[in-house]
């Protein structure tokens, strides 16, 4: 089975925006494509929220939860508490309705599983004297916890999530054959599916589920009730941050962990928390609900909806109606393990031979302006050295390469060489162009190179062929002009239509007084060869007529290559 987020390298545009969004860094840049890696991924959906270009896609499983649908009668959905928010105005009988026409034996809120988790991780507490205890209901904290920060595994509370014991549940009341389909607004859902294919056939997203209402025509909020649908219990608080802590203090027995209980969400948040913590454990007992999207679920990558307020607003509303209830009883013990993402140690000198190889020798060249993605030009070298990033990602180096090549070029033209914009400043010019119209342009070439916002019009005296160019939208315009007694060809050109244009110009005044030396020679010998001719002809009898014609096509041929009569600048 294919990654749940994975890349499309043909719509991808080389912006590096996923590299820079990525918390952990999970890209892997190779010709210019960014793809995700996912060894290393963890599956936040940042990716995929900020690519403009949908390079970045989330594997679509709703074909296998249909034809599971298709081939079995006792599939259940287990609907996380979120849904609230992604369906404003629909009752959840109304949705149960709905879900119940595309073919599930049974709706349930994934809410119950979530109290079965506050009750076992309420009795842990309630037994604890001290240590550190990290709440394991996000599977994207889960992964950043033990991929990243591996040091606070030990620290997961050792219970499933909401979907894996509420999984438990329903098999546990409606058979060991039930199967059961997770509905949510989160992408990480997907690998926990993967990995417990006994407890969950398919986690499918809100976006999935809506897909699937709309391709079978079905509108929840134009249906009646389901009958029988049961009302939430305090587990409809999850979607929200500290929801999972409100609804732990329902089952503590001990009054003195009230203030024990903190939340944390965003996976920024949640690093800068770790990075201030001691996972030894602690003199008392701390409980950290870990949130990977900030402000909760209702905040989830594949949530529709994106007024936070108006969501947990209706989440609170939904709570409201929420009944106690003992949770099913249900066996919801795991284990986490560290799984630590191998990341290869490099030497002072691997590290700067990489930076030197970006243009950057000393410390102050080192910019840290996060174009490539990257926090800083030293994180850019890792990465190039474990081979998932490229040099070129250094937006800074390949801007200043560019320019050395550029003026390289510029000096290598046997032209001279003038870019300017709509206004006919010059915005870039080579030295050559100084030095063909005096010896003051010259001088003032030497003082200021380039001559970057000198007036075009009075260094030229034909600034009429650069305007004729922007103003007309004209690729290129070629031209002979005479000026004080020497010939100029000037070829313009759009650089940007309309906004910048560039002339290449060359003195050609040696040239063309050879080449119509050159040609006068030429009309010379072949007049006086043609009399002879004549003369040979007339002495034989033959008419000479065809010979004349073919020297005179000569002499025509020579004149055809006689360029235009240059135009005056003046």
């Amino acid at each position: 089975m294919t990654s749940p987020v994975y890349s499309v390298d043909a719509q991808c545009r080389d912006c590096y925006k996923c590299v820079r969004h990525c918390p952990v860094k999970a890209i892997r840049v190779e010709n210019d494509h960014a793809a995700v890696t996912p060894q290393t991924c963890i599956l936040c959906g940042r990716c995929v929220s900020v690519c403009g270009h949908s390079a970045k896609q989330v594997r679509d499983d709703l074909p296998r939860a249909r034809a599971l649908l298709r081939r079995c009668r006792t599939v259940h959905a287990s609907l996380a508490p979120s849904f609230v928010s992604e369906f404003p105005g629909v009752r959840p009988a109304q949705l149960a309705a709905a879900l119940h026409r595309l073919g599930f034996a049974g709706v349930h809120e994934t809410a119950e599983g979530a109290e079965r988790v506050s009750q076992e991780v309420a009795a842990l507490l309630d037994r604890a004297d001290a240590g550190l205890f990290l709440s394991t209901a996000c599977p994207v904290a889960v992964e950043l916890v033990t991929r990243y920060r591996p040091d606070f595994a030990a620290a997961l509370t050792p219970v499933m999530p909401p979907m894996l014991a509420h999984a438990v549940q329903l098999k546990a009341r409606f058979g060991a054959d039930a199967h059961v389909i997770f509905i949510g607004p989160c992408i990480g859902k997907k690998r926990d599916a993967d990995q417990s294919p006994a407890l969950i056939h398919t986690a499918l997203t809100f976006e999935e589920l809506r897909r699937w209402l709309t391709v079978t025509g079905i509108n929840p909020g134009d249906l009646p009730d389901a009958p029988g649908y049961a009302r939430p219990g305090s587990g409809a608080l999850y979607p929200l941050e500290g929801g999972m802590n409100q609804t732990l203090r329902a089952f503590l027995q001990r009054r003195d962990l009230d203030d024990a209980l903190l939340t944390v969400s965003g996976l920024d948040h949640i690093a800068a928390t770790l990075d201030t913590l001691d996972p030894r454990p602690a003199t008392r007992p701390l409980f950290i609900e870990l949130l990977a999207c900030e402000g909760g679920c209702i905040a989830g990558p594949k949530i529709t909806a994106r007024n936070a307020i108006a969501a947990h607003l209706h989440v609170l509303d939904h709570a409201r109606s929420a009944v106690a209830r003992t949770p099913a009883p249900a066996d919801i013990a795991q284990s986490w393990r560290p799984d630590p993402v191998d990341t290869p140690a490099f030497s002072a000198q691997q590290v700067a031979a990489t930076l030197h190889l970006l243009g950057k020798y000393q410390k102050e060249d080192e910019l840290n302006c996060g174009g490539c993605g990257y926090d800083s030009c030293r994180a850019l070298a890792h990465a190039i050295l474990q081979g998932v990033a490229e040099p070129q990602m250094c937006v800074s180096h390949m801007r200043q390469l560019a320019q050395k090549k550029t003026n390289a070029l510029a000096r290598a033209l046997p032209y001279g060489l003038v870019i300017a914009d709509a206004h006919l400043r010059i915005m870039e010019c080579n030295e050559r162009f100084a030095k063909l119209f005096g010896e003051a342009l010259a001088t003032a070439y030497e003082a200021r190179p380039g001559l970057r916002d000198a007036d075009l019009t009075r260094i030229l005296p034909f600034p009429s062929l650069f305007k004729g160019v922007l103003d007309s939208g004209h690729e290129i315009i070629r031209k002979s002009v005479r000026l004080d007694g020497r010939i100029f060809s000037v070829t313009v050109f759009n650089v940007e239509p309309r906004a910048v244009v560039g002339a290449l110009i060359l003195d050609v005044t040696d040239t063309e007084e050879r080449r119509q030396q050159l040609i006068e020679k030429s009309r010379t010998v072949i007049q006086n060869t043609t009399k002879t001719v004549q003369e040979i002809a007339y002495m034989l009898g033959k008419n000479s007529a065809q010979s004349e014609l073919i020297l005179n096509s000569v002499i025509d041929m020579f004149a055809a290559e006689d360029p235009d009569e240059p135009e005056d600048a003046r």
